[in-house]
């Protein structure tokens, strides 16, 4: 069956690296526009939140603040001594009636004889009925007292209602004395209820109004005493977690209505001279109409990054076009490289300095594989080193000496094997352990590649064990071998320093013996080379013995 190329292996290099820099920044970019959208609206659903619950705590301190006045306003109505010391019950309706009418938020204000019998009022209501079981004049007998939303009882039927809807007070009493501060009676007050409407609707802006958003209040027991008709009386239970704050706080809450909304909360902790009576502003906004902000926030920000998304696209594109031509160029001259036999067959590319660097090394590596190509094609089955130095081993120089021997032969060369292995050693991996006796072979292995002649060969035969191949004249192996002990015996006796401090210091002993001149088997030479390095370990170590010659 023909072999028919993938789909993917037909699609060229350029339209690979453009479709894949296309995708990376059209990625990168939406997810980068998402976390920014992302963070930039959980900010806002916070600002919105709070927003809310300021607007719940204005109300709430409005409230408070009015009150506030509501107190102020009753004693400065206690220091009309009149209603304690005058009996004439007309005079002292018609000063009630005078500050009504300067006051509008009173819709009652009645004194009372000790007894609780309301002896003057506004509009001369309830004057001869008795209070005396009413909260107003049982608290307001003691001190100056602020009683919490209730329906009128006594005074529904009197008092005017246009509305139709139940009449509800909030009650403010205060004791009256004589001048010899006896008690005579109670100064009672009921605010109507509806200055707190008021005070709601003046909260509402048109903004907040468009936004749907309703006020509520609640009572210190959780019912509603402000707000919407359907709700007015219910309990909000659900809500008992979030109304105990003592701080404006807002929540997300799912109302009885089955609709979620943004919900502010702020509790009343009282103003000036009103102690508070523990009211809760509520502020509800539904979550489909405080979070279209954030919508509208999601789509200019993906929107934007889209359109980025599209701009760098159209970059990346042009800039790939013109990145990958030259590398084209350089992919067909490196399928030419085993052929080429001089470097300027490959162009130099100076588009950028990275294609620069990648055709002048190009072009070096052409120049080096012509020169090593006859040595690489001998040796290219013989790669075995040694895995921790680097340098060749036993089997590389097995077949080394192989290839060489006769060579040397052909050109009268002597074949010198310089065996050695260090002093002290042994003692490094005892004292500081393996991995610094491995660190020690290879900083000795770089001090021993310094050291070679140009064609010159050393190999790591175990342990710390090694031997060098040197090539000389005959009448030049003894000057040689020991230029090349001398420098061995300098460089490796200098202090290696190891990780964690600590400094190894080693020395070597060297026994060399030379081809043909000590034996015509090299096996055999190797065995002479290591004869004479056993006596420069007998005669002190750290010194050169070469075979034959005498101490």
């Amino acid at each position: 069956m023909p072999n028919h190329p993938s789909l993917l292996t037909r699609i060229s290099l350029r339209t690979r690296i453009i479709g894949l820099i296309t995708s990376l920044v059209i990625a990168i970019t939406l997810l980068l526009s998402w976390v920014a959208s992302r963070e930039a609206a959980l900010q806002l659903e916070e600002n919105i939140g709070y927003r809310s619950a300021d607007t719940a705590y204005q109300m709430v301190d409005k409230l408070s603040r009015s009150m506030d006045a509501r107190v102020k306003e009753v004693r400065l109505l206690l220091g009309i001594k009149e209603f304690a010391d005058r009996t004439d019950p007309s005079s002292v309706r018609a000063q009630l009636e005078h500050l009504q009418r300067n006051y509008d938020v009173p819709s009652w204000i009645g004194v009372t004889n000790a007894s609780g019998t309301v002896i003057a009022s506004t509009g001369g209501l309830l004057e001869g009925s008795s209070i005396a079981q009413r909260p107003v004049f049982i608290e307001g007998r003691q001190a100056l007292w602020v009683g919490d939303v209730h329906d009128a009882v006594m005074l529904s039927q009197l008092l005017p209602n246009p509305t139709g809807e139940p009449i509800q007070f909030v009650d403010i009493a205060a004791p009256l004395t004589d001048s010899r501060g006896i008690f005579t009676g109670v100064l009672a007050v009921h605010l109507s209820w509806e200055w707190a409407k008021q005070v709601k609707n003046s909260m509402l802006s048109p903004q907040l109004r468009a936004q749907q958003t309703e006020l509520l209040l609640l009572s210190s027991q959780g019912k509603v005493i402000l707000g919407p008709t359907e709700l007015v009386g219910e309990s909000l239970a659900f809500m008992e977690g979030t109304i105990n704050s003592p701080t404006p706080t807002w929540t997300i809450e799912t109302w009885p209505d089955g609709e979620r909304y943004v919900t502010g909360i702020a509790r009343s902790h009282g103003f000036g001279d009103f102690p508070g009576l523990g009211w809760v502003a509520v502020s509800r906004q539904p979550v489909s109409t405080a979070f279209i902000p954030v919508d509208q926030l999601y789509e200019l920000i993906l929107g934007t990054g889209l359109l980025v998304a599209l701009l760098f696209s159209i970059i990346g594109w042009i800039v790939a076009a013109r990145l990958v031509a030259p590398l084209t160029r350089l992919a067909r001259a490196a399928d030419n490289i085993q052929t080429a036999t001089s470097r300027s067959e490959l162009t130099l590319e100076t588009g950028s300095p990275e294609l620069k660097r990648l055709s002048t090394s190009m072009r070096d590596m052409v120049e080096r594989l012509i020169d090593q190509r006859r040595t690489i094609s001998r040796l290219e089955d013989l790669a075995n080193t040694d895995p921790l130095t680097g340098l060749a081993n036993r089997a590389f120089l097995n077949h080394y000496l192989q290839h060489t021997l006769p060579e040397a032969r052909r050109q009268h060369q002597s074949v010198i094997v310089l065996l050695f292995d260090l002093d002290g050693f042994k003692r490094v991996n005892d004292e500081l352990g393996h991995h610094a006796g491995d660190l020690l072979l290879i900083e000795v292995t770089q001090r021993l590649k310094s050291t070679l002649r140009s064609g010159d060969v050393v190999a790591r035969l175990g342990g710390d064990e090694f031997v060098m191949i040197l090539k000389s004249t005959a009448e030049q192996s003894a000057h040689v071998v020991t230029d090349v002990s001398q420098r061995l015996l300098q460089r490796i006796a200098s202090p290696v320093m190891l990780p964690g401090g600590h400094q190894a210091q080693v020395g070597c002993s060297l026994g060399a013996a030379w081809w043909p001149q000590h034996g015509h088997d090299i096996e055999h030479v190797m065995q002479l080379a290591d004869m004479a390095l056993y006596q420069a370990k007998s005669k002190g170590k750290h010194r050169l013995v070469i075979y034959g010659e005498s101490s």
